[in-house]
């Protein structure tokens, strides 16, 4: 891959089967997945704050009235649902407002590569294959997520979830998801799968919010929503704490391919990196690819901020040329 010299909107695909694809940012830049960000820590620790600062105020009316105005498979199925969906497509509401019509316009000094722009011709490709996964997948999975949950227990008591409950589930929510997101996704790059299942995903190479799920069918079972879910089955969690693991868990994939690393928000750049490169940063979290040497070895955060400043000066020192012309 050679490096722009000028914004692009195409959308290409760049096959690692055929021939190497270099960093377009340079050897000497890292892109390692640390554990615990800044972004990581601040946004999720506000986003769970909210929840359980509702659960105190309102939760025993609102769980109350919940159990006794719907039936049990209308809370699972169609509560899981609804919470999936609005918080899907509010995420990437926003950040296609932030794509398409660059506002607010000093975001744009946060874009990870930027000269690559995306377009409607990018949200209407994938729009389609989303929905399809969100109907054609996500429901026949979420009524095996109610047998599970039923199997386990009862997932909509009375007793609600408490700040403790969360921190003992989470550790089983973070290694599931670990195990099963980072070995499904290198099975998916193996020669013969990745042609006929991943290879679909990494079109964008300079990915955007609504790409977290454009994908194969099987690629969403397997890698975005088994590992997902599976958590808490094996924690037997009540279905509220289900409800904001979900949220989190959908807010981090978006955030992965939204191609901004924003202020106080989770950094993408690692998962930002894997789709130009194909073959580092495999896991949500990072342990994994330390232990197998898919990671990066050193910060690339600074590396990243001087890239974007040496590219913003090559477009303003190339409008300058086309203006003296």
């Amino acid at each position: 891959m050679t490096t722009a010299t000028s914004p692009t909107s195409e959308l290409e695909h760049q096959d690692p089967e055929q021939f190497a694809v270099e960093d377009e940012w340079g050897p000497a830049v890292s892109h390692h997945k640390a554990p615990f960000e800044v972004g990581d820590v601040f946004f999720y620790a506000v986003l769970i704050s909210l929840f359980f600062g509702s659960l105190h105020l309102y939760g025993e009316r609102f769980w109350a009235y919940v159990l006794a105005t719907y039936p049990k498979p209308v809370i699972i199925l169609g509560g899981t649902f609804i919470v999936s969906e609005v918080g899907f497509w509010f995420w990437v509401s926003l950040l296609a407002v932030l794509d398409l019509y660059q506002f607010p316009k000093s975001f744009w000094r946060y874009k990870i590569q930027p000269l690559k722009v995306p377009t409607w011709d990018w949200y209407t490709k994938a729009l389609w294959v989303v929905l399809q996964n969100q109907f054609l997948v996500g429901v026949p999975t979420g009524l095996l997520l109610y047998k599970l949950m039923e199997w386990r227990g009862n997932p909509i008591g009375m007793e609600l979830p408490t700040v403790m409950d969360l921190a003992k589930e989470s550790i089983g929510f973070l290694i599931i998801e670990e195990l099963g997101f980072y070995y499904g996704h290198r099975l998916l790059h193996h020669p013969r799968l990745y042609k006929r299942i991943h290879k679909q995903h990494h079109l964008y190479t300079a990915p955007i919010g609504i790409a977290a799920i454009y994908c194969h069918p099987i690629e969403h079972f397997i890698c975005n929503l088994s590992p997902l879910l599976l958590g808490p089955v094996v924690m037997n969690s009540h279905i509220l704490t289900l409800w904001l693991w979900i949220t989190i868990g959908q807010t981090n994939a978006i955030n992965s391919h939204c191609g901004f690393h924003l202020p106080l928000f989770p950094s993408p750049l690692a998962h930002d990196y894997h789709h130009e490169v194909f073959n580092k940063n495999f896991g949500p979290i990072g342990i994994l690819d330390w232990l197998h040497g898919t990671s990066g070895s050193r910060e690339m955060t600074l590396e990243k901020k001087k890239l974007r400043e040496a590219t913003q000066a090559k477009i303003k020192a190339k409008n300058e040329q086309v203006k003296q012309e």
